[in-house]
């Protein structure tokens, strides 16, 4: 594990679909992390789904542990 796999994992509790698109740039895993992501803030207008902010951080984690 690197400093900088190191450092997406910190982003990745942060701002989620940023530590994605550092690790795999604009793919399917990106658009997916961004749709959790946004579900937790009610950003598509549906604020009961708070629960996909730790579905959005776990998601990252795992992308970034094992895309390389």
């Amino acid at each position: 594990m690197t400093l900088g796999d190191l450092l997406r994992i910190i982003l990745a509790f942060i701002l989620p679909p940023l530590a994605v698109a550092t690790q795999v740039g604009l793919t399917g895993a990106f658009w997916l992390n961004l749709l959790f992501w946004l579900l937790s803030f009610g950003g598509l207008g549906l604020p009961l789904l708070a629960i996909m902010w730790p579905v959005a951080v776990i998601h990252a984690i795992y992308i970034c542990v094992t895309r390389k």
